[in-house]
């Protein structure tokens, strides 16, 4: 019998017309994309290949890179927030983590060719990684909460459950590693309040600035799921991975 979720039923809190989730799916993988593509293509494409833009004297290319990765770090927190969200809405939590561990071990030889421009490279893993072990901790945090575990057990095992996440996500060097853990933890304690789920977001990427743009379309979340394709957003990260190293190898002859 598949599990269902064990919380009780909660009041849309966000606003009744405004953005869908799968409109903020778009939004994460447009910027997600823009990231990505500097990466690769600006980068490792014509910059470590000394093809060089010129305007005016001043090469560009720098200052493009720098801009296009800083509007790509919109992308992380709508992918945590909309984890979130696919937790309190999933009737199948198992389904649900073993989608995310399949496309994680998808993922992998796409990231490797797209960011350590190798086939295997254990310098650092894929964000899906980062999301199965976030998504396992709000699993086993729920659980916990839902015991009839004493206050004092039941806090000394979700600390170590959260602990547990971060250790896994650090040796194994998932991309945004701990910082992703921690930022999805208050986005989970706070996911029934709107302005604490925002301004706890927010400060949790602190450390990343142009990050913290991502809650504006967070804001403007209407509570409804949207259309797109069941597994398309799944698809898309490791498919357009390898389309801009396709790309990067047409241009320049090499990964």
């Amino acid at each position: 019998m598949a599990e269902t979720n064990t919380a009780p039923p909660q009041k849309s809190h966000w606003i009744p017309i405004g953005l869908s989730g799968a409109a903020l799916k778009y939004i994460a993988a447009v910027t997600m994309l823009i990231d990505h593509t500097a990466l690769v293509v600006v980068l490792y494409g014509f910059m470590y290949n000394g093809r060089m833009l010129l305007v005016r004297r001043y090469d560009i290319l720098p200052s493009l890179y720098n801009l296009m990765r800083q509007i790509g770090r919109i992308a992380f927190p709508i992918f945590l927030f909309l984890l979130v969200q696919g937790f309190i809405h999933t009737h199948d939590r198992r389904k649900y983590a073993i989608r995310l561990f399949l496309f994680a071990c998808l993922s992998e030889l796409p990231f490797n060719l797209a960011v350590d421009r190798t086939l295997f490279s254990f310098i650092h893993q894929n964000v899906f990684w980062t999301l199965f072990a976030g998504f396992l901790m709000m699993w086993i945090l729920e659980k916990i909460q839902f015991s009839d575990l004493p206050r004092w057990a039941a806090l000394l095992a979700s600390l170590l459950t959260v602990a547990a996440a971060c250790l896994a996500v650090t040796v194994c060097r998932t991309d945004y590693s701990y910082h992703g853990i921690l930022s999805l933890l208050l986005l989970y304690l706070f996911r029934y309040n709107k302005g604490l789920t925002l301004l706890t977001g927010a400060f949790s990427f602190a450390w990343e600035p142009a990050a913290i743009i991502a809650f504006l379309p967070i804001a403007l979340y209407n509570g409804e799921k949207g259309r797109a394709p069941k597994y398309f957003f799944y698809a898309f990260y490791p498919l357009h991975l390898l389309a801009l190293v396709g790309i990067n190898y047409v241009l320049f002859h090499h990964l």
